[in-house]
């Protein structure tokens, strides 16, 4: 449903919420083809370009894979894909079906080759384009994203007294050159709701609004700005912002059962909240989070900041596995820290470049392995919070590593044991191996809490990675500081298939003629000083373009995580090149960049609807207007604490049930995990954190409407601000009183009938409904959406 078309004024109609429709869709189209470069085209390379594809001698059974316009068109047994279809040829060779050809005819594939192939398909099959459809400006130079940053004169306008920063000519530049015009400025009272939301993620009082309309101060508007950029509120809210690019979480996938979670994840959320409060420059952020303990002079405080990549997801590995099992998993983690990374901090997909070059943008595998082979020579670990920690960092690392292993060993001895005692085996080898396990278990936890004296952070430390199979049946992985090593091309992706060494390094495309070996440990260091020095352009972009999408609702580039040729081109490339190489001039300052938003007059439109301009920019692309949006879960569920009475500004520490009606803490502060995601996690769009959180798609089901009307934790909001603020009041008072402290208005003349009947249903002289009332308001669109 458009949000235009959503009443705002109609607060009592709370049954109408039941109404709203889901409207079920395929994949994204980046989502999908991400889905395709990753899983489907590796296994297509590996199994079946050979014979189906361009570079084949020839095309067996007129079939070609390798395009998208070949895979529509399909062979002489007719389109291998039909749209959606479980019955599709292509899902049917490669299952052996028996009433067609067995592909590949040298062995079915794997049950997991299969099932992303079955799911892809059910995607709709979506394709990138080829190199030809994707990149024409190749021809005439180079990439848009790659190139160096410039800041550009002001452009020509046909209103030069309407613009307030430099952003606004650029803007207004695109509307002209569209016969468009600018909305309104908006109204005081939506500017101060509009503006405190996106910069503190909380609403004003009603007492500010009052005192921000009535400010004639000409400054009034950008003393407002500087007093929520300054309030402690700001990270809390922007940091959140981040830790969906840093897919933040406190366990891992597999459960605490097999894989143990961090022990403090909470700490580099915290330090991400302290970072944006403190306005770190953007290019000091990056270099902290990969490699704060590389760095000279490193605040104790600051290593938090590695839990970047010492809170990556990691997953079980089962010594009983065979090293090729085991090794395989291991580089999936790997992959996942590149993806992170390199779609984090650079917007490129590099890790479609796993199994084989880029099929669109200047990225090739030995790319990949270089960066990979950083990521294999880092070891995620634990360590104190002190200035000198690095003994009791090595120590506790091996000691939990040996409680971690020791503890497998003595669980799989149990097994055996319990195996053999139904056999009627021999048990004394097995006791004796049980309680000299369990001994070593005890004395190892011993050393364990004698070296745990104090607060530690989850960080990552440079380590050789190697993946121990010595041992047949007990694989191992073993960890080797100061020692380092180059991983081989893997050969379509396979671990087990290794090519020629790859030197770890940065990316060739961005590194001009100098394409160094990094050579200090893992690299670390090298690769953060890399991203915000050879490709401070891309870097910028990516990050000026993360924080337009996070203050105007809609990125520039709508793929803010692939400025690639699959990603889309910016909407105002000049500006978007503009404001990067200010923000850089400006000491890569998030503050000064937000600040500039903020004030311009783009952000101070209205929101209102004009036909005209919506029937030649629906979307609102080009930004005549302001957009409406819905209020992110943390914003929506933070203001009914606000406004109930309930919230709980205490900051930092570990993290709180969200589920739980005693969580009154900010919603920030409150538990993510990887397997067991938090009900409004799951029901409000909160990217999934096993991976990099490109950005949040808004959905509308029937389920959170119910959630609306029913979950304890709204009833709970609505009872306290009911007995907060109406309770013994009169029904003009009480009524009135809600309004200011949810709406932040007074009710229309019909608004206060309407309420009249709502709170009094029954028979005369039974109590006012006000819970009812509370709770109406709290779910209005009205409260839920920022105009």
């Amino acid at each position: 449903m458009h949000s235009d078309h959503i009443p705002t004024r109609r607060p009592w109609l709370a049954t109408a919420l039941l109404l709203a429709i889901a409207f079920p869709s395929g994949a994204r189209a980046d989502e999908g083809t991400d889905f395709f470069e990753k899983k489907v085209r590796p296994v297509l390379v590996e199994h079946c370009y050979s014979c189906h594809s361009v570079g084949a001698k020839k095309s067996k059974g007129g079939l070609q894979l390798d395009t998208r316009e070949a895979i529509r068109k399909g062979g002489d047994s007719g389109p291998a894909i039909k749209e959606k279809g479980e019955d599709s040829l292509l899902l049917r060779v490669v299952e052996h079906a028996p009433d067609v050809p067995a592909m590949p005819p040298k062995g079915k594939l794997s049950d997991a080759a299969v099932a992303d192939l079955r799911r892809w398909i059910k995607m709709g099959s979506p394709l990138p384009a080829t190199k030809a459809e994707t990149r024409p400006e190749n021809a005439t130079g180079p990439f848009w994203s790659f190139k160096p940053l410039t800041e550009h004169p002001l452009p020509g306008v046909s209103d030069p007294k309407w613009p307030a920063r430099k952003a606004d000519f650029f803007v207004l530049k695109k509307l002209d050159e569209l016969k468009l015009a600018p909305a309104p400025a908006a109204d005081r009272r939506a500017l101060i709701r509009r503006v405190s939301y996106d910069l503190v993620g909380l609403p004003p009082t009603f007492e500010q609004v009052e005192a921000f309309v009535a400010d004639t101060r000409p400054d009034a508007y950008e003393r407002l700005v500087d007093e929520l950029l300054a309030s402690p509120r700001f990270g809390e809210k922007w940091a959140r912002h981040w830790l969906d690019v840093a897919r933040y979480a406190e366990d891992n996938p597999t459960g605490e059962s097999t894989c143990k979670p961090p022990r403090f994840p909470f700490r580099y959320r915290d330090w991400v909240i302290g970072a944006f409060n403190a306005d770190v420059p953007f290019d000091r952020f990056v270099r902290l989070q990969l490699a704060a303990d590389l760095m000279p002079g490193t605040a104790p405080a600051d290593y938090a900041a590695l839990g970047f990549l010492g809170l990556s997801p990691v997953y079980h590995k089962e010594p009983k596995l065979p090293k090729e099992v085991v090794a395989e998993i291991v580089a999936d983690e790997w992959d996942e820290r590149v993806d992170a990374i390199t779609r984090g901090f650079l917007g490129l997909t590099v890790a479609c470049a796993r199994c084989h070059d880029h099929k669109f943008d200047p990225i090739t595998t030995r790319d990949y392995y270089a960066l990979a082979g950083v990521m294999a020579n880092t070891q995620l670990a634990e360590r104190p919070l002190k200035s000198d920690a690095d003994a009791d960092e090595d120590a506790m690392t091996a000691v939990r590593r040996d409680v971690l292993d020791t503890s497998m060993r003595l669980n799989y001895a149990k097994e055996l044991r319990a195996t053999a005692l139904k056999e009627k085996k021999d048990l004394a080898p097995l006791e004796q191996q049980i309680k000299t396990l369990e001994a070593r278990v005890a004395d190892l936890k011993k050393r364990e809490k004698a070296l745990d004296t104090g607060p530690a952070v989850n960080v990552v430390r440079d380590a050789g990675t190697w993946v121990n199979g010595d041992d047949p049946a007990w694989t191992t992985i073993d960890y080797q500081p100061g020692r380092y090593r180059d991983l081989p091309v893997f050969i379509r992706g396979n671990p087990a298939r290794p090519g020629p060494i790859v030197p770890r390094r940065f990316l060739e495309l961005l590194s001009a003629k100098d394409s160094q070996p990094f050579k200090t440990g893992s690299g670390r260091r090298e690769l953060a000083d890399a991203i915000v020095t050879r490709a401070a352009g891309l870097t910028a972009r990516v990050f000026v373009n993360r924080t337009w999408g996070w203050v105007f609702g809609r990125p520039l580039v709508t793929t803010p995580s692939n400025f690639g040729a699959l990603g889309n081109r910016p909407t105002h490339p000049e500006l978007l090149d503009d404001l990067a190489a200010r923000f850089v001039a400006n000491g890569w300052s998030v503050k000064w960049l937000v600040r500039e938003l903020v004030l311009s007059s783009a952000y101070r439109q209205a929101s209102r609807h004009d036909e005209k301009s919506a029937a030649a920019d629906p979307d609102d692309r080009w930004l005549w207007r302001a957009p409406r949006r819905r209020l992110e879960l943390e914003a929506w569920r933070d203001a009914m604490l606000q406004v109930s009475g309930q919230l709980n500004l205490t900051g930092g520490g570990p993290s709180d049930d969200l589920d739980s009606v005693r969580s009154v803490r900010r919603t920030v502060y409150g538990k993510v995990s990887r397997e067991r995601p938090s009900d409004i996690h799951g029901l409000f769009d909160l990217p999934d954190p096993k991976s990099h959180g490109e950005k949040r798609e808004p959905t509308t089901t029937p389920v959170q409407q119910l959630y609306f009307l029913n979950s304890p934790f709204v009833r709970r909001a609505a009872g306290a601000l009911a007995k907060s603020t109406a309770a013994g009041k009169s029904d003009e008072e009480g009524t009135r009183a809600l309004f200011r402290k949810v709406l932040l208005r007074d009710p229309t003349g019909s608004e206060r009938e309407a309420m009249r009947q709502l709170i009094r249903p029954g028979r005369d002289g039974d109590p006012p409904a006000w819970e009812l009332l509370a709770q109406t308001l709290l779910t209005s669109n009205e409260f839920l959406y920022l105009n």
